[in-house]
């Protein structure tokens, strides 16, 4: 890319959201919006039923040819140049079927109508009675035949590219051929908010992105760093001194951090602990350094200590995986310099690691499977309900992060992280291919400072409740609509990736220590799914169109997991990202050559146009607040959930925690 283009594009982005953030375009966005709410016609035609015409066909998915059922139907005399007639509308039944009764002369005098049917898709919200309201939007359109005169018009089986699965993703992910085209919206308050974050932010990216295509050893890493607004790191360290690189905050963010890093414990003492990131089995980058890191730990009077630190480098110019590594560099307290270059370096590589697995595969990628086994197959059972504010929007946000995080050539994790594309693919596949809603929970907490591990169980325990309530509150309809429940769990099964047992940077091959705790890891010894000739990595729910109790159980257990991810472990990951990732002399995504050295050496740190990035990214990721539980900005959170927060608002605040800042949902 040339040196002018660079420029006109970062002076085009500055520019755009300038304009964007002015009254009249915002007015503009906001009516585009407003004109995708569909306005449903709800009157039936009057007439004796013998007197009416008949409208029937079947839907089905167009990637599964399995049913499209309960989903709203209308018909319509299509008129070209004027104003189109409705004419009636229906619903489909479980296998898809619908019949649509409708008055012919409502197309008008002498004018047979020209059949089209309207597939209709809502959103639900609450009122301030707690009782549920829909809005719909236009979902597809199917032409049928002009001048129908016929008592009974067979549209006959339709297929419908209805939250489609995509062929080529490797992930159960939607397939979007026009992005701007999606089956759901961000709110416009969303919207909003995403341009004030960006507005402040890109002119300071966009000066030193010109500043470096002028000069390549410009801006300084302390000016780039200087120009954003200050991080956690920063702000500490100005009360306190060196406060951020002691001992005690790096252990603080091992447990508590971005990265909440699951321990292991020595089988022979069980007060000795370490983490380890092994990256033996990927391809690097020609760029940074690849280190394998491990850090240990004792536990003294209560208190989590660390003893010593390993670093071990691929030699320069070994990028395949199991390329031969350096002789490993041990350092511990008792070489202060040293020791704060090693803890630096481990830094680096937990960031990371927070970025790809933590933030982008256990909640981004995850979770969308989850959305759209979800959006293709509730819509009468309450569990939409439950279900719907926390699964809203994220196949949006996944595909801006396909465009700015993980593009193969120039998205953040591959430019600024010590991977190729193909390593960072294979990690993504190795997190997702091992995660299941089956027997999760939280981690216990190892010592009395592990907040993530007390909130988190906190947390569970009032989704317990609430999910708990809820379901003896709806358990009537969840039986009822049962069959949306096992097609959602056959939807989750087939389309999730192959299984594979925990391994690479997950994997621990350790022989003399274990997982302290495993109550998030995978529960080999219980049964999955085998579907033609491939074990399948999520377990079905149920198999039933009607439950039994271990089918609630398990529907519950869902629920449970997938809440959790989609609000308090993505408001965990996501907003810590700039207080690690806020100040790079701190911790960066990748260090380069031989990663060991002060924190000013520019040798070391990324690249200009990597620190900029960086620091711009995580900024605005941490920027948009909107979509917030209690808050409830979107009127769809149940009141049970938000009643249940505010309840526990003391026990949190005891942990640190403002339950204020709990996302709904994942947005951003």
């Amino acid at each position: 890319m040339s040196k002018t283009k660079t420029i006109f594009d970062e002076l085009k982005a500055a520019l755009v959201l300038k304009v964007i953030n002015t009254p009249f375009a915002q007015k503009l966005i906001s009516e585009k919006y407003a004109k995708k709410i569909y306005k449903s016609q709800e009157d039936q035609p009057t007439k004796p039923i013998e007197q009416l015409h008949k409208a029937t066909g079947q839907l089905v998915f167009i990637d599964t040819n399995k049913p499209l059922h309960n989903i709203e139907l209308e018909v319509w005399d299509r008129d070209i140049g004027t104003p189109s007639d409705y004419l009636g509308r229906g619903v489909t039944d479980r296998n898809g079927r619908f019949e649509i009764y409708y008055d012919p002369d409502k197309a008008g005098f002498k004018d047979a109508p020209d059949l089209e049917l309207r597939i209709i898709d809502n959103r639900v919200k609450f009122d301030a009675d707690n009782q549920p309201i829909y809005t719909n939007r236009l979902a597809y359109i199917i032409k049928g035949d002009d001048n129908v005169t016929q008592k009974s018009y067979d549209f006959g089986t339709l297929s419908i590219p209805y939250w489609t699965y995509d062929p080529e993703s490797p992930f159960a992910r939607i397939l979007m051929p026009n992005p701007e085209e999606t089956p759901d919206n961000y709110a416009i308050g969303r919207i909003f908010q995403a341009y004030e974050a960006a507005n402040t932010l890109t002119p300071i990216k966009a000066k030193h992105v010109i500043a470096n295509n002028l000069n390549p050893k410009e801006p300084s890493l302390a000016k780039i760093q200087g120009d954003y607004p200050p991080n956690l790191t920063i702000n500490l360290d100005r009360e306190n001194p060196h406060y951020t690189r002691s001992d005690e905050y790096f252990v603080l963010r091992i447990l508590n951090g971005m990265n909440p890093c699951l321990l292991k414990r020595n089988k022979s003492n069980p007060n000795q602990f370490k983490v380890t990131f092994n990256w033996d089995t990927y391809e690097k980058d020609t760029e940074h350094d690849l280190s394998n890191v491990e850090a240990f730990f004792e536990l003294k009077d209560g208190k989590i200590v660390p003893t010593a630190i390993t670093i071990q480098n691929r030699y320069p110019d070994s990028f395949a995986p199991h390329s031969p590594l350096e002789d490993p560099v041990t350092s511990t307290p008792n070489d202060p310099e040293k020791w704060l270059q090693a803890k630096r370096i481990f830094r680096s590589y937990s960031f990371f690691m927070g970025e790809t697995v933590e933030h982008y595969s256990k909640a981004h990628v995850q979770m969308e499977q989850y959305a759209v086994a979800f959006f293709r197959n509730l819509r009468k059972n309450p569990i939409r309900l439950m279900l719907a504010p926390h699964l809203k929007s994220i196949i949006n946000i996944n595909r801006r992060g396909d465009v700015l995080l993980v593009h193969p050539t120039s998205g953040l994790f591959v430019t600024n992280g010590p991977l190729t594309y193909p390593g960072f693919l294979q990690i993504c596949k190795e997190v997702v291919a091992n995660y299941d809603w089956k027997g999760w929970k939280p981690r216990q907490p190892v010592c009395e400072d592990h907040t993530y591990a007390k909130a988190a169980n906190l947390y569970w325990q009032i989704l317990t409740e609430y999910i708990d309530g809820f379901f003896e509150k709806h358990k009537e309809g969840i039986a009822e609509e049962w069959v949306e429940i096992r097609r959602f769990s056959e939807d989750l099964v087939e389309h999730s990736l192959a299984y594979q047992p925990v391994q690479g940077i997950m994997a621990n091959t350790d022989s003399d220590y274990e997982w302290y705790d495993v109550s998030e890891l995978d529960k080999p010894d219980i049964p999955r799914t085998t579907i033609d000739g491939t074990v399948k990595v999520i377990r079905p729910i149920t198999v039933s169109d009607s439950p039994n109790p271990a089918d609630i159980d398990n529907l519950k257990q869902c629920c449970r997991y997938i809440i959790f991810h989609l609000t308090f472990w993505h408001t965990w990951v996501n907003d810590s990202q700039s207080d690690e990732g806020g100040e790079v002399v701190y911790s960066s995504m990748g260090l380069r050559n031989g990663s060991f050295g002060a924190e000013n050496d520019p040798a070391i740190a990324p690249d200009p146009i990597e620190c900029t990035n960086q620091l711009y990214s995580v900024l605005v990721l941490n920027g948009i607040k909107y979509g917030l539980i209690v808050k409830n900005e979107d009127d769809d959170v149940p009141e049970e959930l938000r009643t249940a927060l505010i309840n526990h608002k003391d026990q949190f605040a005891d942990l640190g925690i403002d339950i204020g800042n709990i996302r709904t949902l994942i947005n951003i």
